[in-house]
């Protein structure tokens, strides 16, 4: 019977995720490429493991060595690529794939500490920008903001785990001579191939130009031009209907008032005290209200007329903002109005 190592079934389910996002995603638009080339990356690195482990193909290794420090970095700069343009000193994790490959070449033997610290590195890095919010991805949909989010967090916390296998491989190696090292790679880096895969396809922007940005120094109050400026999206969102864009983004309002998206994001949160992503939810909300009270459409119908892509994020956002669920406020309401 032809033995099959289970990181090829990775390898295979990361190869029909790939052309899943190759069909469904803009290819234009550089954190779509970003996030595929990370799929196919982690394809690649899983058939390797194969090859290596499961074939028992030792030549396979320096392959292996050269990949790993691509891998979090390519991981990096597809979450960061919603955060805005990569170009100048953005790019500096390619230098750190570079720094990898030459200590690889000059001293053979000190590439996994090396390597150790870059999947850290880069691990610790995605979760400090998932702490930052929502609002640090100006080029991310606000309706998958959420899923975004969610997908950069596991996407960080599968690195920092990835290096601390490592650790214990080096361990494993010192004690039992590398006796369970083929079986921990098979299983556990399985696991975090199919995770970073996954969570890759969540990864989504808008597809406008990046323009450059000037940096804006936030203030420690509301002033006067943060509450014109959310004057002027309210406006937008009342005459226009703007908020109900289901791939409205930080980056979308920002060029609609022709300003900074950090300058638009503050003056939201020094005015109202909340996000980007709340801000529109809530208005979309106010509007959902209405239409509950007035009209005869049905929950999800309304979802889709307020601006939200799916039912359970309406769902979740009104709970959130009327601490009712939709039918039981609508139920509520029409029955006080009797």
């Amino acid at each position: 019977m032809l033995f099959v190592p289970l990181p090829l079934f990775a390898t295979f389910f990361l190869a029909l995720l790939l052309c899943r996002i190759l069909v469904t995603r803009d290819m234009t638009v550089r954190a779509h490429q970003l996030f595929a080339g990370l799929v196919a990356l982690y394809a690649v690195q899983s058939l390797l493991v194969s090859l290596r482990w499961g074939y028992e193909i030792d030549g396979i290794a320096t392959y292996l060595i050269l990949l790993a420090p691509v891998l979090p970095a390519v991981a990096y700069l597809s979450y960061a690529a919603l955060a805005g343009r990569l170009t100048g000193k953005r790019l500096w994790p390619l230098g750190v794939i570079v720094l990898n490959w030459l200590a690889f070449a000059m001293l053979p033997v000190l590439p996994d500490p090396i390597i150790l610290m870059t999947y850290l590195g880069f691990g610790f890095l995605l979760l400090r920008l998932w702490w930052k919010g929502a609002d640090a991805l100006a080029l991310s949909p606000i309706n998958d903001a959420r899923e975004i989010r969610f997908a950069m967090c596991l996407t960080g916390a599968a690195l920092v785990l990835s290096g601390l296998t490592d650790v214990y491989l080096v361990i494993d190696f010192i004690q039992n001579d590398g006796q369970n090292a083929g079986l921990i790679l098979t299983f556990v880096q399985t696991a975090f191939v199919i995770v970073i895969g996954v969570s890759a396809f969540f990864g989504r922007a808008d597809d406008l130009p990046d323009p450059e940005e000037k940096g804006v120094t936030p203030a420690p109050e509301a002033t006067e031009q943060d509450s014109e400026i959310v004057l002027r999206l309210e406006h937008l969102f009342t005459e226009d209907g703007l908020h109900r864009n289901e791939d409205l983004s930080l980056r979308r309002l920002a060029r609609r008032l022709s300003l900074p998206d950090r300058q638009v994001s503050n003056a939201i949160n020094r005015v109202w005290g909340m996000s980007v992503s709340q801000f529109v939810n809530d208005f979309r909300i106010r509007e959902a209200c209405t239409l509950l009270r007035t009209t005869q459409k049905t929950i999800l119908e309304v979802s889709l007329s307020a601006g939200f892509a799916t039912k359970s994020n309406f769902n979740r956002e009104f709970l959130r903002v009327i601490g009712q669920t939709p039918s039981q406020w609508r139920k509520d309401n029409l029955s006080k109005e009797k």
